[in-house]
């Protein structure tokens, strides 16, 4: 998909404190921190996520909890993956914020 090409910026990892105490799965606490960013506008349609293992070292957590996260998140309709080429933050996903 070429509408990714001019959208290079790639999402910063700080304050990836997750709370290990908490009854809430670490994968749920990822989704809803990445999905955070997104409502906010921190993270635009068409910007790079970074890679599982990127966000696992970030977050201390392993790469599957990582892709757990990720999974939802693009069955949701927030990121697209693209073999060879990363996890974007999808353009349905700004549609679907307005409409809520």
């Amino acid at each position: 998909m070429a509408h990714h090409a001019n959208r290079p910026q790639r999402m910063s990892i700080k304050d990836c404190r997750l709370n290990r105490q908490s009854f809430v799965p670490l994968y749920q606490q990822i989704k809803d921190l990445l999905l955070d960013r997104i409502e906010h506008g921190e993270l635009a349609a068409g910007d790079v996520i970074p890679s599982e293992a990127q966000l696992g070292a970030a977050f201390q957590v392993s790469r599957l909890t990582v892709r757990q996260a990720l999974y939802e998140l693009r069955v949701e309709g927030y990121v697209i993956r693209e073999k060879g080429r990363g996890t974007f933050v999808g353009g349905a996903a700004v549609h679907q914020l307005d409409v809520v």
